[in-house]
């Protein structure tokens, strides 16, 4: 919490009560979020103020966005040192992180420099596979 408190007072912008709430949501999701589950758990902020905060958080790479290929997107803690992607059930929504990325092997088999990419996966868990 206090990197991203410092990451938010060096860019010039005060911890409000609102952005400590969504942030703690954020913090806390087992896996990413979307913006009704934000609001979902902040019942005192209105949806366009849990929008700002979020874009605000977007630009300051304290989350990153993630899309599953549904209808909206999905937000998580941005990350140093531990980047992974996702496998989703298609069926049962089940999500799970994948601690591995392709990107060095792709620079070394490309000599591209990879800035950005978004990589998720969707399948069948075990559960529904079976099923």
């Amino acid at each position: 919490m206090e990197k991203f408190i410092t990451i938010l007072k060096s860019a010039g912008y005060k911890l409000t009560n609102q952005r400590k709430s969504v942030l703690c949501v954020i913090l806390s999701a087992e896996k990413p979020v979307s913006l009704k589950d934000i609001q979902n758990s902040c019942l005192n902020i209105d949806f366009a103020s849990i929008y700002r905060i979020v874009n605000l958080f977007l630009e300051l790479n304290i989350v990153r966005k993630v899309n599953f290929g549904e209808r909206y997107l999905r937000y998580e803690i941005e990350t140093e040192h531990m980047h992974h992607h996702h496998v989703v059930c298609s069926k049962c929504g089940c999500i799970k992180k994948i601690d591995y990325c392709l990107v060095k092997d792709l620079e070394k088999l490309t000599n591209f420099k990879i800035l950005e990419h978004s990589m998720e996966f969707i399948g069948l868990c075990p559960k529904c596979k079976n099923k």
